[in-house]
């Protein structure tokens, strides 16, 4: 079954989004994609809590709105929090509000490319992990925009799948790897082999698009390349496109 879904967009709802919504909805159905998902940032660290709920509002009534008008194609209401684990009370609320989806991502990337903040980067990962709050984690592996993460012990990385296994949290495929850093995704081929060895099973895949020519970028290639149980969330449930796929 296609994975016709891209559960990783960024609008003008986002600092850095440049395409409006009803836009990515057409280039969506253009695609023939049946789901979309648009995850703008919330970045606590720049902005309040009450700026993220009085933009959600607008983000929300748009949705509403679009939704109606494009009826052949889902529209999923996300969200992709940056460190979520530094703004526990924060998060509370968010899950409060009406989503399908809340992506969880480290955006700290390290300011000296050395073993201890690369550790550092992923320890953060795992603390956000065992915050909870976030359905799917985002881009695992972003740090390598930055630096080489081959110092990272696999017992770290296995720490991290673990929990992402044990707190039924989906791990994201991010294509956004190859027109950035010219490699398959964000996590790497070999990370991915990894969290399937330890069980790992439940993935959705995003595009981590900003712009129009972004949206779906390589997502059925990578689709057809891996053998996950591959996903939407709606209502922050798990809802699978593999048929006859196994949690």
């Amino acid at each position: 079954m296609a994975y016709l879904a891209d559960t990783h967009v960024h609008t003008i709802y986002s600092h850095d989004g440049q395409m409006r919504m009803e836009s990515a909805i057409q280039k969506g159905l253009e695609l023939g994609l049946k789901y979309l998902a648009f995850t703008e940032h919330i970045e606590l660290d720049l902005i309040s809590i009450k700026q993220v709920l009085n933009r959600y509002a607008c983000y929300d009534e748009e949705i509403s709105i679009l939704q109606e008008k494009y009826p052949q194609i889902k529209l999923i209401r996300g969200m992709e929090i940056s460190n979520p684990e530094r703004h526990i009370k924060e998060l509370e609320i968010i899950n409060r509000l009406n989503l399908d989806f809340i992506l969880g991502s480290n955006h700290i990337l390290p300011k000296e490319n050395n073993k201890e903040e690369i550790l550092l980067y992923y320890k953060r990962i795992l603390a956000i992990i065992k915050n909870g709050g976030i359905d799917s984690l985002a881009h695992l592996d972003y740090i390598k925009r930055a630096c080489d993460d081959s110092c990272v012990p696999i017992e770290l990385l296995e720490d991290i799948f673990q929990n992402l296994i044990n707190y039924k949290i989906a791990l994201e495929i991010n294509t956004s790897a190859l027109r950035r850093k010219n490699i398959s995704s964000f996590p790497s081929d070999e990370k991915l082999k990894l969290y399937k060895s330890l069980g790992g099973s439940l993935v959705t895949i995003g595009s981590d698009a900003h712009r129009l020519a972004e949206i779906y970028d390589n997502i059925s290639l990578i689709a057809e390349k891996y053998d996950f149980n591959k996903g939407i969330y709606l209502k922050r449930k798990f809802v699978s496109l593999d048929k006859g796929a196994k949690s």
